[in-house]
């Protein structure tokens, strides 16, 4: 979460490979779809289109909780590969990029109450929404419609919906660690266990580091949102 994951596709043939790739996985899908279709093979084009959302969901939620314990969110990126869209809210970049596999969130503290146990709640979040939300589905449409097979479409979305949203907070909870051209970055798995290691002295250069850029630090527990 502190540092883009591992890079995209960097020359002409890294792309052209992924590309070339992403056809013919998307051709035989179609060609798969339509042989002999059934309505329980949409279960698979709805896996993907909720896992991009998921992915963006995810990303929202550790902004979402890094506001609420009133750190600065930089940067909130979608995606891998060249930048698509780029904007500034409030403050914070934000980009979405080609290929929606992964993202990342930048968040700065702005005072030293209580970092670790902030930092272990933002990188909690992401994986904790996916869950909520597969929480609040069963509520709703019933845990037992989710496990039951089903040609209802909306079900069928539900569950897709569901186990999209379990595999990504429960591959996101392994803890694993991702080198990147910036540096390494943590599995929220991971960011949860070794944030208990940091010493205030590593949250302090961050506040630092984010004052000379011009966003001074504050003194609040819970400090005013811009």
């Amino acid at each position: 979460m502190d540092f883009p994951p591992s890079r995209s596709p960097q020359t002409k043939n890294e792309w052209g490979i992924l590309v070339i790739l992403s056809f013919f996985f998307f051709l035989f899908l179609v060609l798969e779809l339509a042989r002999q279709f059934t309505v329980e093979k949409l279960s698979v084009p709805f896996f993907l289109l909720s896992y991009a959302a998921l992915l963006v969901i995810h990303e929202l939620g550790h902004a979402l909780a890094s506001r609420i314990v009133g750190w600065r969110v930089e940067k909130i990126s979608i995606g891998l590969g060249p930048v698509v869209k780029q904007s500034q809210i409030s403050g914070c970049e934000i980009e979405i990029r080609l290929v929606p596999l992964s993202g990342y969130v930048l968040p700065t503290p702005r005072n030293l109450n209580f970092p670790q146990a902030k930092n272990c709640f933002i990188y909690s979040a992401g994986p904790g929404i996916e869950l909520l939300l597969v929480l609040l589905i069963g509520l709703v449409v019933g845990f037992d419609a989710l496990l039951t097979r089903s040609t209802d479409v909306v079900r069928i979305a539900a569950q897709s919906f569901c186990l999209a949203a379990l595999w990504g907070a429960l591959f996101n909870l392994i803890p694993f660690p991702q080198k990147g051209k910036d540096g390494t970055s943590w599995s929220d798995g991971l960011g949860m266990i070794l944030c208990w290691k940091l010493p205030d002295e590593w949250y302090e250069e961050r506040i630092e580091k984010s004052a000379q850029e011009g966003d001074p630090p504050t003194r609040a527990f819970f400090p005013k949102r811009r």
